[in-house]
């Protein structure tokens, strides 16, 4: 019988020639093949998915993919750029596209997109590489330099340094922690090949760290110095997005040396030339010591590493509905922080700055007094503050007027919208559609005003821009007891006295702790977005605290995004 492989072609995709040869098997016992042996390669050849795999492997690598037909994707971006601002200020669809368009991402993947195509990530090979004659031989007349440094400490005080082997297995100083006491008496340079550490031949560094541990007053190095030139840049800041602990780190060359932080935390990067390790310092605290963080790029990695998959489809919550009708909303920390890991944010680079505040955002568990504060701020201060008429799709009622309370549209129009992107939070209550419009927002900003917001906090994200340049105040929760006074205070105030039942205080005890809760998990999950905290234990002070957070706002300098004073 003819086999399969006479019928084929010599040229075969590698799993297809790994099927053909497990269709093969039975045949070779005409060949003498025992049924052990034919079993072992059956289990070889089909049991184990890492063959087929490295066949798929194989295929997919070889595989001719074709052409780049357009290797222009930056330039037809200007094209677009320059075509789309000259409709964007008679055209909200292009200003919108405007903006999407300068996202730095964009040009970056259309970038990409060309080098690609034009394969410019393949090694360039010289065709003429011939030489006239033969290259005279090099004469050393120096030889290898060797310099001497010597480093006086006390006691068992660290020198900052890290060593590592070279691409030729020799030991060089690795990193120089800055402000360290190898760093201020300026001896040592990262690149500096070691030789010899108190007269001690050094191979490796565990050979280096035992000498050094040895040490008491004054440690000399024998160096080949190092070519490299030191390099110099403005300051860099950066507000940490996650919290670490250098001693839970496996990564860390150094655990001692390592720079822990909270989420929040101002960090003054100083060298940020290892592609893994930067060093860093407190930038709040003065003589804070230097220490070593992972890079962006290495604790973006760890942190994609761990993404979850996310299994369901998430929407936007209700908020700020100027309205005596209270949505329940059902506030989930896992999913929440489920869902806001997608958006993979380690570090956010800031600077100094008295930028005027356009946003003043009130964010706060349900039922924490944060819509209140809102209409308090506006109806003492209308001159200062305003807010953003929110949109539904609710029928006017006879005495209502449209933008005074309420936009009202229709629903085919808001629903279209929303997929556009057009509002910051939205929301159903009773069947119909309710949301705060981007461009309501962008109208009390044109106005003068400080827009007033109280959205949901899975919407900071997306108006933390230099457009709306928010100061966000968290409303914490105080205590259950707090609460209790506080709603009792409030019926006082209304002139309700009516004692309630034992169902209705059951109901209101239950209410003030659901409020606590997601308080707290709102605040764990979301703290590093936060300007402020408040803990609203007594509503006038709450409010003489925001009034004077806003003044001391235009005096003070605080850190902003970097790209909010470009």
């Amino acid at each position: 019988m003819p086999s399969r492989k006479s019928e084929k072609p010599t040229a075969v995709p590698a799993l297809d020639a790994l099927l053909d040869l497990q269709e093969l098997l039975p045949e070779l016992e005409d060949f003498g093949a025992s049924h052990d042996e034919l079993d072992l390669l059956n289990d070889v050849l089909g049991a184990e998915p890492q063959y087929q795999a490295l066949a798929e492997i194989y295929d997919i690598l070889t595989l001719q993919l074709p052409e780049c037909e357009n290797k222009k994707g930056v330039d037809l971006l200007h094209d677009v750029q320059d075509i789309v601002s000259a409709q964007a200020s008679s055209n909200s669809d292009a200003s919108e596209l405007k903006l999407l368009l300068l996202d730095p991402h964009i040009k970056s993947l259309l970038d990409a997109h060309d080098k690609i195509g034009k394969k410019a990530y393949e090694t360039v090979i010289l065709e003429d590489l011939s030489l006239a004659a033969p290259p005279p031989p090099v004469f050393d007349a120096i030889g290898e330099q060797h310099r001497y440094v010597t480093i006086r400490k006390n006691g068992k005080q660290p020198l900052g340094i890290t060593v590592r082997l070279d691409e030729d297995n020799v030991p060089v100083i690795a990193r120089i922690l800055q402000d360290s006491l190898a760093d201020k008496q300026g001896l040592l340079r990262v690149g500096d090949i070691v030789k010899e550490v108190n007269g001690i031949p050094v191979f490796v560094p565990e050979d280096m760290m035992i000498v050094l541990k040895e040490a008491e007053s004054s440690i000399t190095f024998k160096i080949v110095p190092s070519a490299l030139d030191q390099l110099f840049s403005d300051p860099v800041y950066m507000r940490a997005c996650f919290n670490y602990d250098p001693m839970t780190d496996r990564l860390i060359p150094c655990k001692k040396a390592g720079l822990p932080f909270r989420e929040g935390d101002i960090l003054d990067v100083v060298d940020m030339t290892d592609e893994n390790w930067w060093q860093a310092k407190l930038a709040e605290i003065p003589g804070a010591p230097v220490g070593l963080i992972p890079s962006r790029t290495l604790q973006e990695k760890r942190q994609a590493y761990v993404q979850p998959e996310l299994t369901k489809t998430k929407t936007s919550l209700l908020c700020g509905l100027k309205t005596k009708r209270k949505k329940k909303i059902g506030y989930s920390s896992s999913e929440t922080t489920e869902f806001d890991r997608c958006d993979i944010k380690v570090y956010e680079e800031v600077t100094r700055s008295n930028s005027h505040r356009s946003t003043l955002v009130l964010v706060g568990a349900q039922g924490v007094g944060k819509r209140s504060l809102k209409e308090r701020l506006i109806r003492d201060n209308p001159n200062k503050f305003g807010t953003a008429v929110p949109h539904t799709t609710r029928p006017k009622k006879p005495n209502e007027v449209d933008g005074q309370g309420y936009y009202f549209i229709d629903g085919e129009t808001m629903e279209a919208e929303i997929k556009k992107n057009m509002y910051i939070d939205h929301g159903e209550f009773g069947g119909y559609l309710y949301g705060t419009r981007l461009s309501t927002i962008k109208e009390v900003i044109r106005s003068g005003k400080i827009c007033v917001l109280d959205i949901s906090a899975r919407s900071l994200k997306f108006i933390q821009s230099p457009e709306f340049k928010p100061y966000i105040i968290f409303i914490a929760a105080p205590s259950v007891e707090a609460l209790k006074v506080m709603y009792n205070e409030g019926k006082k105030v209304n002139n309700n006295t009516k004692p309630t039942g034992g169902r209705s205080e059951l109901f209101l005890e239950e209410k003030f702790i659901a409020t606590v809760k997601e308080s707290k998990e709102m605040e764990k999950t979301y703290k590093g977005l936060f300007d402020e905290v408040i803990v609203n234990d007594d509503f006038e002070n709450t409010y003489n605290t925001i009034c004077d957070m806003m003044i001391q706002l235009e005096k003070q300098m605080k850190w902003v995004p970097v790209e909010w004073n470009d």
